[in-house]
């Protein structure tokens, strides 16, 4: 049997989506429960990349939270701090020499921001409040309860408990999409790429003694025979964080596992053709893990069923190619608080919660598919500038082409989809639900 309980909003997953929405609800006002599958709140990766969308959200969410991220947060150095990525070419050509800059790719008023996911994810937590969670409750399923006047989860442990609404934050392993879609639906689980990633850390001083202190502190992208590199400051300044990106087409075989450790070998195979600097970059890093990048080719129907709804990565789990994916996570958990802070706080409706979830799934789907979409796209549009002969008038192209890319996701209206979402409730309800 299930446990009673007040009304409240199950959040599924205390990652940074859901720990996100629950500062978002605890503004608000709408009682609230995060279940956590593990035993506290922890994040996996190293750093995390904060565009100026992203950053706007936050202080949507919670006005404090800007403040709280200028504590721990770290950008490029004096003089480059609206730079997003300095660009630069991998290996030298007939009429370029190795790292030439294409272009400084700006994002102003933040450039790229950065942040480690664990120093991030206790500040959500500290906000959100340990008091509102509950740990070691690993998912399993749901059904909606027979008088209609909430849904219940079951977990791994055999306990059940009632909510009002359950918002699935449980990533691109979603326990939630499952059980909603069923286990037999393609649309249930994320699909390889075709693409993966080297990661390595390195210490600031080192990559400065190899490579120059201006590359070594500043954010960059460099872009070569069928791969790109990115690298950015951490760590307030004191770490580089690595990623190297070779397409690797043809099926995952492993699909328990997304992760090859002791790469080393094969990332110098990968990158044998590739500049001076990169092998510097390299010779640095020590025996680097290859993981496998997934991503939701296959969209649900629909988002949300009933009294349950996915959001952030449980709905539209992305490749990081264009660094959106946790930004349009935070603008789902702004818009999803929106939207519920419409709905009766003590005696929730199905039609509420349901008009709400329609609200947010008409303005919200849209833009995550399109982020989605281009962040796949932009892995081949990195990668195939050395498919031409380059030429003063191919990287000015290029640049342009850059620069439409990425405007439309940073500079978009947020306060606005909050709004937006809240009339579209609205209009369903109709004037005689008082919301």
């Amino acid at each position: 049997m299930a446990r009673e309980t007040s009304s409240h909003i199950a959040i599924v997953g205390g990652g940074l989506c859901g720990l996100s929405l629950a500062i978002a609800l605890k503004a608000r006002a709408i009682p609230f429960r995060i279940y956590e599958t593990r035993s506290s709140f922890t994040e996996l990766g190293a750093g995390i990349n904060i565009g100026p969308n992203t950053l706007r959200t936050f202080q949507l969410i919670d006005p404090s939270l800007y403040q709280a991220l200028e504590k721990i947060w770290c950008r490029n150095p004096p003089g480059q701090e609206d730079v997003w990525m300095q660009v630069r070419l991998g290996a030298p050509t007939d009429g370029y020499d190795d790292a030439h800059l294409v272009t400084d790719l700006m994002a102003p008023p933040t450039g790229n921001v950065t942040v480690q996911r664990n120093a991030l994810l206790q500040i959500l937590a500290e906000r959100a409040g340990q008091e509102n969670a509950v740990f070691d409750k690993k998912f399993v399923n749901y059904r909606h309860d027979e008088d209609g006047h909430g849904v219940i989860l079951s977990f791994a442990d055999g306990t059940e408990e009632k909510a009002s609404a359950i918002i699935a934050c449980d990533g691109i392993h979603s326990a939630v999409r499952q059980a909603m879609m069923g286990p037999n639906d393609p649309a249930t689980y994320a699909q390889y790429a075709g693409v993966g990633v080297y990661r390595g850390m390195v210490a600031t001083e080192d990559m400065s003694a190899a490579i120059g202190p201006q590359m070594a502190r500043t954010s960059q992208l460099f872009l070569g025979p069928g791969a790109y590199v990115i690298m950015y400051p951490v760590d307030y300044g004191k770490k580089v964080n690595i990623g190297l990106w070779p397409w690797r087409k043809g099926p995952w075989e492993d699909k328990q596992n997304w992760t090859q450790a002791g790469q080393r070998q094969a990332m110098h195979e990968d990158f044998k053709s590739w500049g001076g600097t990169t092998h510097k970059i390299m010779d640095l890093m020590d025996d680097p893990p290859f993981f496998a990048t997934h991503y939701h080719s296959i969209h649900p129907t629909s988002y949300h069923d009933m009294r349950v709804c996915l959001i952030g990565d449980a709905a539209h789990a992305m490749t990081p190619h264009q660094g959106a994916g946790a930004g349009q996570a935070m603008e789902d958990a702004f818009v999803m608080a929106e939207v519920l802070g419409c709905v009766d706080r003590e005696c929730p409706t199905s039609q509420q919660i349901e008009a709400a979830f329609a609200a947010f799934e008409a303005v919200r789907r849209p833009r995550a598919e399109k982020v989605l979409k281009t962040s796949q796209d932009v892995m081949s549009f990195w990668t195939g500038l050395y498919e031409r002969p380059l030429s003063g008038e191919t990287l000015q192209q290029f640049v342009e082409d850059a620069n439409q890319r990425f405007h439309w996701i940073w500079h978009n209206d947020i306060a606005r989809q909050g709004v937006d979402a809240v009339q579209a409730m609205k209009s369903s309800l109709g004037p005689d639900h008082g919301v």
